[in-house]
């Protein structure tokens, strides 16, 4: 019989798949209705939701300015002289208030806070205005708040102003008003619920909030849900809100509701028929895994780092390979299953440590740390310490690799000794990371031949242009006797021929000036500052002439003092400077990156094409490390 089946399993398998298929497809079918009324509820209970919480936002703005006036009135008005304070706490702590401002008896605005950018709203007679003069004079009469419709202010923008009479002393005593823009908190109601397109009319039919989507008012008219929010306690007429679902909503519910079970049938049909081949293609993966395991374990016992598995308690569970016997002195048998015998003792706490670290930050990078081999003799040793990963038993384990530098240390040793093996470790250095970074400028270069895709291609050179710019700075300072100071002029020129031949084409003349002065800049001032070079240079190549043959690239260089200006402009399309700050590309993520490394002030323009202006002071204080040192 098993062997009937194997012989005929093709045919067996497609007619279980085919069976499977047919079964799932009929309850695909019943499930369709009840799948349709689920969305409809759904519908339902979100738009009331919504509604609900946009009245909730607008109720608690009134709310927040209704209790300000409070204050002010059970106080007898002695509270009056802190309204402003409270009233910038209000504006700083809900984004819903652009101002707050007091009124007086007389409808001459006196304050507004905060002040900044509403200066033109003091001294404004409201009873000279029209669409403000009456309902601001039945508030005075009745008490009752003026809720406005949404209208231009004398600032500029738009915004709800809210007037709450203020009575004491049994006297009116004017109106705090508040201008609304409710946008923020209706945009953070908003958010999850992107499968929704809203739409708010005030009592006028202004049409004053939009939600954030792909809007698509034909789809499913029947399923527009329209509400109403009730401003309580103000003069206000209702405001309308309509709320349906849009395009994602249907992408996300009603396709993947409806042909979801379907597409499980013919997957588990499919599945099913190509099953006995894949037990088969299962057995040969397996085997092909264990072999690689024994590769894998083969080349970390031939490695020449000592490799070692522990888990959280320090305890060796996997590994110890020949360099860790060679190194430390203790044999495979001898450690397995035990504490780390170079840690006990002195090294516990100092283990218990990194142990802490390790388990925070997830990982150990080059970390110098000094051990006992079995003899007695401390080792000098970098650790670096692997994620944590999962064995077979779900136990946490971690792959520590340890690296023999106790000559290292001795060579170090010895080179701070010594001034003069000071500066050929710094030439060599130097030599070292010009010619590793040309490797890998080199093997992007291969990379780059062997790709088709030109999106890929040029995010590649614009990559091995980076790599480019840090390694012109390394040759320099290897070909110079002076470890401190790089004339950037030199570095600069050779910077901007190569990034004009990678993107000048014959049929577009880009012309590119320049004038760097003389300035003298050390390796950690000059490197960002060519790599933010290389950036602005690249992006407008990108971006600002888009089909134009012709152009103009200007960068200038002044030094006044020890301050660096640097002007940089072209006459391309230019740019909105308003989303250079919530921008999150690349290119404005290392423009910004390289500006706070240089501590650099700076503004940008984008009328008549893209002027970008910053500045940054000389660091050449030989006599420190790190960020402003020459090492």
């Amino acid at each position: 019989m098993h062997k009937f089946i194997d012989k005929y399993r093709l045919y067996f398998s497609a007619a279980f798949g085919v069976l499977i298929t047919v079964l799932v497809i009929l309850v695909w079918v019943n499930n369709q209705k009840k799948v349709f009324n689920d969305q409809l509820q759904k519908i339902d209970e979100t738009s009331n939701l919504i509604t609900q919480q946009f009245q909730k936002a607008v109720q608690d703005n009134i709310n927040m300015l209704s209790n300000l006036r409070n204050r002010i009135e059970v106080s007898g008005g002695d509270y009056f002289e802190y309204w402003e304070f409270d009233a910038n706490q209000v504006a700083q702590q809900d984004s819903s208030f652009l101002f707050v401002e007091w009124i007086d008896s007389k409808g001459i605005i006196q304050k507004v806070a905060p002040e900044e950018g509403n200066e033109k709203a003091i001294g404004l007679d409201i009873l000279t205005l029209d669409y403000r003069r009456d309902d601001w004079l039945t508030a005075k009469a009745d008490s009752s708040i003026n809720f406005t419709h949404w209208l231009e202010l004398v600032q500029g923008n738009y915004a709800f102003l809210v007037d709450i009479p203020m009575y004491y002393d049994g006297q009116f005593q004017g109106t705090l008003t508040a201008g609304i823009d409710i946008e923020p908190e209706f945009d953070n109601i908003m958010r999850g619920l992107g499968q929704y397109h809203v739409e708010v009319k005030d009592g006028r039919g202004n049409t004053f909030y939009t939600s954030k989507d792909h809007e698509s008012p034909e789809f499913y008219p029947e399923l527009v849900r329209v509400h109403k929010i009730e401003l309580r306690g103000t003069n206000s007429e209702s405001w309308e809100v309509s709320i349906y679902p849009n395009e994602n909503f249907e992408s996300q519910s009603a396709i993947i509701a409806s042909y979801l079970n379907l597409a499980l049938a013919l997957v588990l049909g499919i599945a099913v028929s190509v099953l006995f081949y894949f037990m088969r293609t299962a057995f040969l993966a397996q085997k092909k895994e264990r072999q690689a395991n024994e590769k894998i374990r083969a080349l970390i016992d031939s490695a020449p780092v000592a490799i070692y598995a522990i888990d959280t308690d320090g305890v060796i569970q996997d590994f110890w390979n020949t360099a860790a016997e060679n190194m430390l002195g203790w044999s495979r048998e001898e450690v397995m299953g035990k504490f780390m015998p170079h840690v006990e003792g002195e090294w516990t706490d100092h283990f218990h440590e990194l142990m802490k670290k390790t388990l925070e930050d997830g990982l150990i990078r080059n970390k110098e740390i000094v051990r006992n081999r079995k003899d007695g003799t401390p080792v000098y040793l970098r650790l670096n310490v692997g994620r944590i990963v999962r064995d077979r038993s779900n136990h946490p384990l971690m792959l520590a690799i340890l690296e023999d530098i106790t000559k290292e240390k001795e060579y170090q040793q010895q080179l701070e000794n010594s001034v003069q093996e000071k500066e050929v470790l710094l030439s060599e250095i130097h030599h070292r990371v010009k010619n590793n970074l040309a490797i890998i400028a080199g093997l992007i270069e291969l990379q780059n031949a062997e790709i088709e895709n030109p999106e890929i291609k040029e995010i590649l050179s614009e990559t091995q242009n980076r790599i480019y710019s840090i390694s012109g700075v390394h040759e320099l300072l290897y070909n110079t006797d002076n470890f401190t100071d790089i004339t950037f002029e030199e570095y600069a020129e050779k910077l901007i021929d190569r990034i004009q031949s990678m993107f000048q084409k014959e049929s577009r003349d880009i012309e590119i000036t320049y004038d760097f002065g003389n300035i003298q800049l050390n390796i950690n001032q000059a490197i960002p500052l060519g790599l933010l070079l290389n950036e602005l240079i690249t992006n407008t190549f990108k971006h600002a002439f888009g089909n134009r043959n012709s152009g103009k690239i200007g960068v200038n260089f002044e030094q006044i003092g020890q301050k660096v200006q640097v002007t940089y402009k072209d006459n391309g399309s230019g740019f909105d400077s308003t989303l250079f700050s919530d921008s999150k590309t690349l290119g404005v993520t290392l423009i910004k990156t390289l500006i706070e490394q240089l501590e650099a002030e700076y503004s940008l323009e984008s009328e008549d094409g893209f002027l970008f202006r910053f500045s940054f002071y000389l660091k050449n204080d030989d006599t420190r490390r790190g960020a402003y040192s020459n090492m």
